[in-house]
């Protein structure tokens, strides 16, 4: 036990001798309490992503000035029409006419369905008082009136009525086939207005 003792006495002091030797006298040798400084880190670029982006901007430049000369092209260059292809247009625009044209007459007094469709309320319901053709009789000359009234003053005049110097004209709006028929009616109407169809009874196409 003592022989344990001594040897304990003897290894304690060099142990630690030895810990400062090995361990803290570099610290304390250093004067920055172990800390040896931080180490720069040069981040290394890829040649590639230093030459992309130029590369991309010269793509770039290259497609716009493609794009710039195409548009030039199709600014200058005439365009060449077939004589096929213009007289298609042509009938195309003659169809989209008829398509928004008010009436149709051909033949002086055949008219398309619409307006003729006009013609038989108006023979039905009208020519009591404004004569057979529109002509006027007791009630005005329609022909004449709707070169004079807006296509809106018709309609309201339609519904509503109105007062005249001779008598007055019922208001239609509780009529359903007349409210339903009203631009049929001046279609026929502004035909006979225009002077597309006269005094004369139409006739269907």
């Amino acid at each position: 036990m003592n022989k344990i003792k001594s040897l304990l006495v003897v290894l304690v002091p060099v142990t630690l001798t030895i810990f400062v030797i090995v361990v803290l006298w570099p610290a304390l040798k250093g004067n920055s309490d172990g800390y040896s400084g931080a180490v720069p880190i040069i981040p290394k670029v890829a040649v590639e992503e230093l030459v992309e982006p130029e590369a991309e901007v010269v793509v770039e430049k290259v497609e716009a000035e493609l794009v710039i000369e195409t548009e030039l092209k199709s600014v200058t260059e005439p365009v060449v029409v077939s004589s096929e292809e213009a007289a298609t247009d042509t009938t195309t625009e003659k169809e989209n006419e008829n398509e928004d044209a008010l009436y149709s007459v051909i033949e002086g007094n055949k008219l398309d369905a619409n307006s003729y469709a006009g013609f038989k309320l108006y023979r039905n319901w009208c020519a009591r008082c404004h004569g057979t053709y529109g002509q006027g009789m007791v009630g005005p000359n329609l022909a004449d009136s709707l070169n004079v009234i807006s296509e809106k003053e018709f309609f309201n005049t339609v519904e509503n009525g109105k007062s005249g110097t001779i008598g007055s004209m019922p208001a239609w709006k509780k009529n359903p086939k007349v409210m339903a028929g009203r631009d049929q009616l001046y279609a026929y109407l502004m035909a006979r207005a225009d002077g597309a169809i006269g005094i004369i009874k139409p006739k269907k196409q």
